[in-house]
């Protein structure tokens, strides 16, 4: 199998801080959705920014489970090889080091202070680590103190430590536990050990509980000598975590590096591109970010049954879990993609938010790993019906979603966490007024969006009045419409609009932007918008006022300038914010009503302007960036989850084989020399729609972008 891993740059995005991103992003290794990933931490005073690739200095490598910097991280701890004498705080182990490999499958790092090389290479609920010394000074496994209440518990006969952490994340209960467990193939130097404080302070011992508590674990092992350390991790107990070491027992370092590097070599082969060397790094460094999040939150029993731990009850329940989305994100391109090259693990994961909606009540909107109810909407709305439009979920499936998508719909859950925002007035007045709620034209715009989901399901399931009744309330968009302004606007519940209108001041009525960024978001039925606006030309006009505008915002609500703001100012797209979810779905809008050769030409410039093997134009989150990218360079793009199909761009790639789900290859082909006046055509025939349903894509073919003769 061809080597993809090295066209993959995980440090891309990560040169970011919280006034400007260029995603946001942590420098992962880890196994492909895998549990766990493990990152190099240079400065955990940076809080959710605790790696920049401009340090030269490490604290430590940090299994890690942070999907965001916004969101911070969860079960989390810090370890590091040493030797000589133990040095606990962050300032006082730090160490400059090289990059021996940092790649998807494996970080290895050379300590240069400590005069120790270790490399970690994870399973999915695990890792195996391989540490040399080149000293003769007593080596050392620094498991750093935990900010959380943690217990820490080694057994120098068995050469086993075991122990858990305290550290939750918003959402899940306080006693939320993170189990884990080193077997060591080395002896352990009992009398060398030593608890450590987070204060800096330690003391001989080999077991320890409470806040701020670690361990210095010396090893009798000659200079030059090496040591192996399995690890297992669960949510569940420390028995399973032991259960979990069969993930990396019984073969050594480099098997497990050559199996974790063959899973994702599996995965990038998907998508195979025939380009610059430029242009296939930032592709398969995208495409690997794809493949991280959700992350599994499930294990095996002793029955090989899936088992996961409740965030809510504390229980241990049957099923797959999934957690680290937020579905604002990831519905408009993540999911899609998934359908196309793994739909089997894509129905996997919907089986694992089903199985939420079950135990906790209502479906999830952000999972780290418990609900954070954060961003407008219940778009996992539209990932449900996207999934079911495309066969991948079963009937019974389908009837569980359509109960959790029409709870969302019509009942108050009484917390921010759950449901939709002002929903009770939503179903009274058809919209979601601006005097009683924040982001208003982004809860009633999503509103509609998820009331046409809803009918798609009940469509499938043939459910008629439902379907009819929800493909009505879908409709109600039109009632924000001021066309005095040309834009979508909020609602008062006496149905006024707020005076002095600036479509370039951000907040109020809109999430991350103004009404530029998110008066456009009524993806399922884009000819009715176009019609308000006074049919496609019109519409058109209002597309291109909206590019060429200049790149200026008003902060409006917000309390300073948000780094989405900066962003948008620094790309430079017009009020098209690339760098922000909500704009996404722009530039694809020409070809949905017909002027195709403009979709082509901004693509083209974001793509080339907005991303390379070291930056996204904005904040990453969960792969939804990298994912909208990889769309652009196929050609075509979901617009609207739940329609079953893509509006066409351009390809942006000399040519491309798609592994599909279905087992067929789909083959794209650009002939078009970076031209807006070209045609398509799919098996030969010329498409005179610039839409390629799901199903015919699935087919397998040839796609072909070519010029006009």
């Amino acid at each position: 199998m061809k080597n993809f891993l090295k066209y993959v740059n995980i440090k891309q995005g990560t040169l970011s801080e919280p006034r400007f991103s260029t995603g946001n992003t942590l420098p992962l290794t880890c196994a492909p959705f895998g549990m766990n990933s493990f990152s190099i931490q240079t400065r955990a005073g940076g809080g959710g920014w605790f790696y920049s690739p401009l340090h030269r200095q490490t604290e430590g490598i940090r299994l890690t489970h942070q999907p965001s910097p916004w969101v911070r991280d969860y079960a989390h701890f810090v370890f590091m090889p040493q030797s000589g004498e133990p040095y606990v705080t962050e300032d006082s182990r730090s160490s400059s080091f090289d990059e021996k490999e940092f790649s998807p499958a494996c970080t290895e790092i050379y300590f240069k202070r400590y005069f120790a090389q270790m490399g970690i290479v994870p399973t999915e609920r695990g890792a195996i680590i391989k540490i040399r010394w080149d000293t003769a000074k007593t080596p050392r496994l620094a498991v750093l103190p935990f900010e959380f209440p943690t217990e820490l518990v080694l057994d120098p006969g068995s050469r086993m430590l075991t122990g858990f952490t305290n550290a939750y994340g918003d959402g899940t209960r306080k006693d939320f536990k993170f189990y884990f467990c080193m077997k060591f193939d080395k002896p352990v130097n009992a009398s060398e050990t030593v608890i450590t404080k987070n204060s800096g302070g330690t003391k001989q011992g080999i077991s320890c509980s409470g806040t701020g508590t670690g361990m210095n674990i010396a090893f009798d092992i000659p200079q030059g000598g090496e040591l192996i350390v399995r690890l297992g991790t669960s949510y569940i107990s420390p028995e399973y975590a032991v259960r979990n070491l069969s993930e990396v027992s019984g073969r050594t370092y480099e098997q497990v590096k050559a199996g974790t590097e063959e899973q994702w070599n599996s995965l990038l082969s998907k998508i195979e591109i025939e380009d610059s060397e430029e242009r296939m790094r930032t592709f398969y460094s995208c495409l690997y970010r794809c493949f991280i999040f959700p992350r599994i939150f499930y294990e095996y029993d002793e029955l090989g049954r899936a088992v996961h731990y409740n965030t809510k009850s504390g229980e241990i329940c049957g099923g797959k879990m999934f957690v680290d989305n937020g579905f604002w994100d990831v519905y408009r391109t993540l999911y899609p993609l998934l359908t196309l090259i793994v739909p089997e693990h894509i129905s996997e994961i919907m089986e694992g938010y089903l199985n939420f909606y079950k135990e906790q009540g209502w479906l999830p909107k952000w999972l780290s790993p418990g609900e954070r109810g954060i961003m407008p909407g219940t778009l996992i709305d539209a990932a449900l019906a996207d999934c079911a439009v495309k066969g991948l979920l079963t009937k019974e499936q389908m009837k569980l979603a359509l109960d959790g998508m029409l709870q969302n719909a019509n009942t108050a859950s009484g917390t921010h966490l759950c449901g939709r925002i002002g929903v009770e007035d939503y179903v009274r007045l058809g919209y979601v007024p601006n005097d009683k709620y924040g982001e208003s034209v982004n809860n009633s715009l999503d509103a509609y969006y998820c009331d046409w989901c809803i009918a798609q399901l009940a469509e499938k399931l043939n459910i008629t009045d439902i379907c009819g009744e929800y493909m009505t309330r879908s409709q109600g968009y039109q009632k924000l419409f001021d066309s005095e302004t040309g834009f979508l606007r909020g609602l008062s519940a006496k149905g006024e609009r707020k005076p002095d209108f600036s479509p370039f001041e951000w907040g109020g009525d809109y999430c991350e932007g103004g009404a530029y960024q998110n008066g456009f978001a009524v993806y399922h039925d884009i000819e009715g918008l176009a019609e308000l606006y006074g049919g496609r030309e019109k519409f058109e006009e209002k597309l291109d006022e909206l590019f060429t505008a200049p790149a200026f915002f008003e902060i409006g609500t917000y309390p300073c300038e948000i780094h989405e703001m900066t962003e948008m100012a620094a790309a430079d797209f017009g009020q098209c914010a690339i760098s922000n979810q909500p704009s996404m779905h722009l530039p694809y809008l020409y070809s949905a009503i017909g002027s195709i050769g403009k979709t082509a030409d901004h693509v083209r410039r974001m793509l080339r302007e907005g991303y390379n093997e070291n930056v996204f134009p904005g904040d990453e989150d969960n792969g939804s960036m990298s994912a909208w990218y990889i769309l652009g360079v196929l050609g075509f793009y979901p617009v609207c989850p739940g329609s079953g199909g893509y509006v066409l761009g351009v390809c942006n790639a000399r040519k491309i084989t798609v592994m599909l789900g279905s087992g067929n290859l789909l083959h794209i082909m650009d002939e078009t020399d970076g031209s807006s006046a070209f045609r398509v055509s799919f098996n030969g025939t010329e498409m005179t729609e610039n839409l390629i349903a799901h199903d015919k894509l699935m087919q397998g073919g040839t796609l072909r972008f070519y010029m006009e003769v």
